[in-house]
């Protein structure tokens, strides 16, 4: 089992490469990016059989890519979609998914990603320390988030969002199932991506991650394999997708005092 340690005191994201950028963000560090209520999609939204209709039907050409991702030939998805004796491909140069770089090389997407590690940061140093207590809530919900940070190694953001606009849409729908394709590849616990969208509210952006998403993964039938939360910090909305996170371990052995 992999064991991630992090200080309260020290610089999260040091060594990462992405530099400082610190911008000045509302208080979010009471608000939980796991558990049930932020990882479970919006009950009652749709009707479930409609909605996998819709979702497949509207995604036709990505029909080999889901295909490829399902559990099993019974998942409630394969009702869906047509069969094809298409072999599938992912490389670079495969459309409408391919595989991208793990970090981002253009200048203004690593000052957008820089941006939001701080404000990130951020928010976990000032989750309020209770100095009466060894544990407290507040130190459980900082493990919490920080550990679905440190697991993350692949970044992307996806600028030009605009409400309403399907190149948009297209932009931020092929960078999430081309990660969550990658990830399934890797096949390693503990491996995650952040994608990072500026110009996205974050209601828009967590009922796209919802039915984009959350759905989807379930009736392809790996939603266990995958953790998808949508996020907001320093006015930055993101979708962060972990592919098998581990429970924290139970066994650290307490350090010397010297």
């Amino acid at each position: 089992m992999t064991r991630i340690q992090c200080s309260r005191a020290g610089p999260l994201f040091a060594g990462m490469g992405f530099g400082k950028d610190r911008r000045d963000e509302q208080n979010l560090s009471s608000q939980k990016s796991y558990g049930e209520q932020a990882l479970t999609p919006i009950k009652d939204l749709i009707d479930e059989e409609s909605g996998m209709r819709e979702f497949f039907d509207s995604n036709e050409e990505w029909q080999p890519l889901f295909r490829s991702l399902a559990g099993h030939s019974y998942v409630p998805a394969m009702s869906f979609m047509e069969t094809s004796s298409t072999m599938f491909e992912f490389n670079k140069e495969t459309k409408p998914w391919r595989r991208l770089d793990a970090i981002p090389t253009k200048e203004d997407d690593k000052a957008v990603l820089a941006a939001f590690l701080d404000a990130i940061q951020k928010s976990l140093i000032d989750i309020p320390v209770d100095e009466t207590t060894n544990e407290d809530d507040n130190d459980l919900h900082f493990i919490e988030e920080g550990r679905r940070i440190l697991v993350c190694s692949r970044f992307h953001v996806v600028q030009g969002m605009e409400r309403g606009s399907i190149q948009s849409f297209d932009n931020l729908f092929a960078t999430c199932w081309s990660e969550i394709t990658e990830l399934r590849q890797l096949n390693e616990i503990d491996n995650g991506s952040l994608i990072v969208v500026p110009g996205l509210k974050y209601d828009d952006l967590r009922r796209f991650v919802d039915m984009n998403l959350q759905r989807p993964l379930q009736w392809l039938g790996i939603h266990g394999d995958f953790e998808v939360a949508s996020l907001e910090h320093g006015g930055l909305g993101v979708v962060r997708l972990i592919h098998k996170l581990s429970d924290i371990p139970t066994d650290i052995p307490e350090q010397p005092v010297e």
